[in-house]
Parts: structure tokens; sequence; C-alpha cells
């Protein structure tokens, strides 16, 4: 039943079926331009990393894939395959739902900036809805950091995600991020000032 559904940076995405349960196997390429003890090295880390990011994250209120399997030798994780709509999708079939995931997703941001997660990669596309809950997938990017440029950096990611992919909803649509994040998160202008210093840097940079 072996189906491929994406080809990421790093890794291979597999629709599967492990002891009669439908599952997504992640499986990280070897890359043949390192030395093969140092790339075993990093996919065995990071593996056990991101297997380690989606169960713990669970505590802080965020849903993510159950894992059932991790063998960091292969750099393979074998997790739970969330049926439900991307938020990508969403926002542009029924907006007003997609409005909700946003806020909840700018709720789960903070549940994890607040224990200093950064996710890495907060796209719509990594948002899953189910059942009118949302699913935070693909921990491959995550790291810890104190840093409050890292947590405005995940925002800002978002923010020019929905601003590039959903130009239509932009403005609604990150407005709803921010007031799920100030929620968990209390003050937010910090933050925000720290997103408007990444993008004025940016600006600098096109122009040089």
């Amino acid at each position: 039943m072996e189906k491929l559904i994406k080809v990421g940076a790093e890794a291979n995405i597999y629709l599967d079926n492990w002891d009669g349960i439908k599952v997504v196997r992640k499986t990280r390429r070897p890359k043949p331009y390192w030395k093969k003890e140092l790339d075993d090295k990093i996919r065995r880390t990071r593996t056990i990393r991101e297997a380690q990011f989606l169960t713990s994250v669970k505590e802080l209120g965020v849903l993510t894939p159950i894992v059932y399997f991790v063998d960091p030798f292969l750099g393979e994780i074998i997790m739970e395959y969330v049926d439900g709509v991307r938020v990508k999708d969403l926002l542009n079939m029924d907006s007003k739902t997609g409005f909700i995931m946003l806020y909840e997703a700018g709720k789960g941001l903070a549940k994890m900036h607040k224990h200093n997660i950064i996710h890495g990669d907060p796209t719509t596309s990594n948002f899953i809805m189910r059942d009118r809950k949302l699913y935070f997938i693909d921990f491959g990017l995550a790291f810890y950091s104190t840093r409050l440029e890292d947590k405005a950096v995940d925002l800002h990611l978002l923010k020019q995600v929905i601003k590039s992919a959903h130009p239509e909803v932009f403005s609604k649509g990150f407005k709803m991020v921010i007031e799920g994040y100030q929620q968990i998160f209390g003050i937010v202008k910090p933050v925000l000032d720290n997103i408007k210093e990444i993008e004025r840097r940016g600006r600098y940079a096109t122009l040089d």
C-alpha cells in the first residue's frame, strides 16, 4: 500500500499500512555528499529529536500525530495518519472555518513558545483540521530557544505564507493568528516589534 505523497528537503513522506493501521512513514534520505559517519549521525539525531517534539508538545495541549515507531538508524518515523483538511486548502474552501483554525494555530505556537519550543516551519500546509480540531505536523526543523527573535521568526514565516498563498484573506487571517497567540502568550508587543525589525532588515537586504 506504500504510496509516496511528498518529497521534502531531507525526507520522503509515504502513506503506508503498518500492522493494519493507516500510517504516515517519514524517512530521511542519506546525503551522498556527506561522509557516511556524519550523515548517519545527523539523520539519527534529527529523527530522535523530531519524534521527541511530536510527543512532548502534546503535554502542552498541542495536538500532533501519534508516534508509533522510531528507527533512528534508518532515519524513520512511523506515525498516525491525520485524515483531515490542510488549513492551506481550508482557507480556499471555507475561510470562516479557516480563520478559526488560524486562531488555534496562534494558540498552539504560543503554547510551544512559552516553553521555548520553536516549530521552525509553521505553514498552512503543516496545520491539519480533523473533527474541528487543529493538528500540527512536521517538526523536522523544530528546536529549543529562549530567544525572542526565534519566536518572532516562527510567526513571521507564518505571516509570509498567509500573505503569499492566501492574499485575499491575509489581513484577517494573520490577525486571527495574533489574537490566538496573545490569548496564551500574554503581552505580544515585543514579539510584534521583533517581526517588524525582521521585515525592516529584509527590506534593506533587498535594496542592497
